[in-house]
């Protein structure tokens, strides 16, 4: 494990529990509490996939559920997220897509016929002559994204269940956490889902002030009656009458349970993701988000490389400036967007080799870490009839308008310090659960009884208004690059559709497949937004967004 760090304070890892596995053919050490990622990166591994369309290599570039670059092949499953999913003893886990080897693959022949490949190639060629087709079929089904499946391979089992909780909190971060609570100490039972694999959100990977406030809030929900914890588990969709099918993974005796929850209240606390930044080379094994750097050291010890740029535009630049410091790599350079400094390209085919900046200079490393702003993931509210509307001053997109029985906390509701956060939060669960107690009295008017009691009714909470912080808009520097990491959309093929006629987000989305890949949108949709909105001389806004 050449880039194992010593202890860290928050680290996620059992060295206690050392076994091996196997990717692509070789033996591998790892810990428990090791993603399949964080083990390979803990061993010097950078390349971990070929990319859909042009089969360049592929890195790790969020460190999260999300990341496009580590799906893989474990055992008989395809397409498995092994930036998230923990790795097991004897586990065998094999790269997609690629031949021969993941090291040299033939397909990457397809990047010298790139200018042939631009953005609806699929709906303008393989057309005629017709009596091709088959033949056509055939060499496009060698170009295939996904991994394989045996037709011998026994099935798990999958089952259902049933909730009926007066509040469901999605996302267990310190906001979501902080609801869930106040809304269990108002007599509220409570469903508190979270997508990782532990409660608390940024936290986790925070120094040692924040890793205080996480343990003192993870002892608040569970002492707390009344709240339930999914982790591993994701809010999969929000329907009519707060219908919430949630998806529960890794339960001892079934693969994975859809819990179908009848909620009074829902609130939506997904915190915030990380924003790439579209340039030249951003796709370049060893870029990497900011949070991907923290994580990497604070929750994995790994170091993420030897010598790295930070392009920052925000205090999570300056932080993992600081743990990359703290971890024994190199900073070469801080480049601060916030004083005008921009990256115009990476330089490297198979690793980061050096970084040229908007001033001329050209630094030599093997690591680009970029904060350059946050996405809040809206699919949500979005379900629930709301239509998202862009902030200039905090250059995201916040919601306009919710129906009365979903409420959003956290960093999808605004900014603030994690006091602020955390007393939004909690004046906002209270809410919830007085407003699911408001529910739960009509649903008993319906029925007869024999003696009608009137129940009091609370007044409303006063939920404070977070602040928005003012955060540089950054989107796309003065080089094109990758939008859709999954798909392989650029920002040349956006400008093309744009000329081409579609000057719609939603027919951009159809036509060029950008925001369609495992990651839905939720990494790239703002880039592609702004994108389109430079194109087409609109403002964001403007420009509006898919849902």
């Amino acid at each position: 494990m050449s880039m194992r760090l010593g202890h860290r304070p928050g680290e996620v890892i059992d060295r206690g529990r050392e076994f091996t596995f196997t990717w692509n053919g070789e033996e591998y050490p790892a810990y428990g509490g090791d993603t399949i990622i964080s083990a390979l990166a803990a061993c010097g591994e950078r390349i971990f996939s070929r990319s859909f369309k042009y089969h360049r290599p592929r890195g790790l570039l969020s460190a999260s559920f999300l990341d496009p670059g580590c799906m893989v092949q474990v055992d008989d499953e395809p397409n498995v997220r092994g930036a998230h999913r923990r790795v097991e003893p004897g586990m065998v886990v094999s790269p997609q897509g690629v031949w021969p080897s993941l090291e040299y693959d033939v397909k990457s022949a397809n990047g010298a016929f790139g200018r042939f490949l631009s953005a609806g190639f699929y709906y303008k060629t393989f057309i005629k002559p017709r009596r091709l087709w088959p033949v056509y079929r055939r060499m496009l089904r060698r170009f295939s994204a996904g991994g394989r499946v045996s037709a011998s391979t026994a099935q798990g089992y999958f089952d259902k269940r049933y909730a009926h909780p007066d509040v469901l909190v999605a996302g267990g971060g310190p906001a979501g956490m902080a609801a869930a609570v106040a809304a269990g100490r108002a007599g509220a039972q409570v469903l508190l889902v979270e997508e990782e694999y532990e409660l608390g959100g940024h936290l986790r990977w925070g120094d040692e002030a924040e890793l205080a406030a996480l343990h003192a809030l993870r002892e608040e929900v569970a002492g707390t009656p009344g709240i339930e914890v999914m982790t591993n588990s994701v809010v999969n969709g929000r329907y009519d009458d707060n219908w919430v099918a949630v998806m529960q993974r890794n339960l001892p005796h079934v693969e994975e349970r859809l819990v179908k929850a009848r909620a009074k209240t829902l609130v939506v606390a997904p915190g915030l993701i990380e924003r790439p930044y579209v340039f030249e080379g951003n796709d370049t094994p060893g870029v990497i988000l900011s949070t991907a750097a923290r994580r990497l050291i604070n929750l994995y010890a790994v170091k993420p490389g030897e010598r790295a740029v930070v392009f920052s535009a925000n205090e999570s630049g300056e932080a993992a400036a600081e743990d990359l410091r703290r971890s024994g790599v190199e900073v070469a350079r801080v480049v601060d967007a916030r004083r005008g400094d921009d990256i115009v390209r990476v330089r490297g085919g198979k690793g980061v080799r050096t970084v040229e900046c908007a001033d001329g200079a050209e630094i030599e490393c093997d690591l680009l870490v970029t904060a350059v702003g946050w996405t809040a993931p809206t699919s949500l509210i979005n379900m629930a009839g709301d239509r998202p509307v862009y902030n200039e001053r905090a250059a995201r997109f916040f919601s306009s308008h919710l129906p009365d029985d979903v409420l959003t906390c956290g960093g999808i509701a605004g900014d603030g310090s994690l006091d602020e956060l955390l007393a939004h939060a909690r004046a906002t669960g209270g809410e919830a659960a007085r407003r699911a107690a408001k529910t739960a009295r009509r649903l008993r008017s319906g029925i007869p009884r024999a003696s009608e009691v009137r129940e009091p009714e609370t007044p409303p909470a006063e939920i404070p208004e977070l602040p928005l912080y003012e955060h540089p808009a950054l989107f796309r520097g003065k080089t094109h690059g990758i939008v859709d990491y999954s798909e392989d959309v650029t920002s040349k093929d956006l400008v093309a559709a744009e000329k081409e006629g579609y000057d719609s987000i939603e027919l951009v989305k159809r036509y060029t497949t950008v925001t369609m890949g495992p990651a839905q949108g939720k990494l790239e949709s703002v880039n592609a937004v702004a994108i389109m909105a430079e194109t087409g001389g609109r403002t964001i806004e403007e420009t509006g967004t898919t849902v």
